[in-house]
């Protein structure tokens, strides 16, 4: 690295423990990340009003990646300041072809308005924000995201599903119980990239944490690439640093290194 100007820090499985809480050790680290001039990003799947309780409890500023990449918001107002949705007739094709193939998934999905639409029969999990029910099949303005929720899913998305998307989005994360859906080549590294951009910040001032395929680009691009220890062991080797677990504070672990190194520059 260069010289530490910016964190982007996923959060699932991240920066949060697998309660889904932020350790005081974990708020002292970022805090102390800010003093020094690091600006903390965080680049997550969630959509902005699921991730308004830790943006006040980590007092951020700035702008977040969120909807893996499709949008980022403001912080602390969650309002969205850039997106690449998915067109309407994108999400009425995709709702058509996966209800044909696979009727036991459900889809949620998130407006650029930041309101959530739920399908009739969507199971009652973790939701979070404005919301509303609804049909897919008549999703009639663009969407930052859909996902899909069933019991069949496991760590891999159904054989078969890549397929029945026919190019209409992709596959952007996955895992136990949910697949994500953005809008062709939306990622979360892209849209890191762009905000970097415009900060007049380059990959070598970057460090990134991850744990999971989908940050895998960004930790490559990154001047310093974090996999946490619960990642998956296959992952551990495309990372520059393997951190230990979400529930051990690997994030607050490195941070607290790099800040501590660039003091002594």
């Amino acid at each position: 690295m260069t010289g530490l100007r910016l964190a982007a820090v996923d959060l699932d499985g991240t920066l949060l423990r697998s309660d889904r809480s932020i350790s005081a050790r974990s708020r002292a680290a970022v805090a102390e990340a800010q003093a020094a001039g690091v600006e903390i990003v965080l680049v997550t799947a969630r959509h902005p009003a699921a991730i308004e309780w830790f943006v006040a409890d980590l007092a951020l500023t700035g702008e977040a990646v969120c909807c893996v990449g499709a949008a980022v918001c403001a912080l602390p107002s969650g309002a969205v300041t850039w997106s690449k949705p998915l067109p309407p007739e994108n999400c009425v094709e995709i709702a058509n072809r996966v209800a044909t193939e696979f009727a036991d998934l459900h889809f949620g999905w998130v407006l650029e308005s930041g309101s959530l639409g739920y399908q009739h029969g969507y199971p009652n999990r973790f939701l979070i924000g404005p919301s509303f029910h609804g049909d897919p099949a008549e999703i009639d303005v663009p969407v930052l995201k859909m996902w899909v929720v069933g019991p069949t899913l496991d760590e891999r998305w159904p054989a078969g599903l890549a397929e029945a998307l026919a190019g209409q989005a992709d596959i952007a994360h996955h895992g136990t119980g949910f697949v994500d859906l953005v809008a062709p080549g939306v990622n979360k590294v892209d849209t890191l990239r762009r905000l970097c951009r415009l900060r007049g910040v380059e990959a070598g001032e970057v460090v990134a944490f991850g744990d999971a395929d989908a940050d895998l680009p960004m930790l490559d691009w990154a001047g310093h690439g974090v996999m946490m220890a619960n990642g998956r062991p296959e992952l551990h080797g495309r990372a520059q640093e393997v951190a230990p677990s979400c529930d051990e504070d690997g994030v607050a672990v490195v941070l607290e290194r790099l800040v501590q190194e660039g003091a002594r520059l």
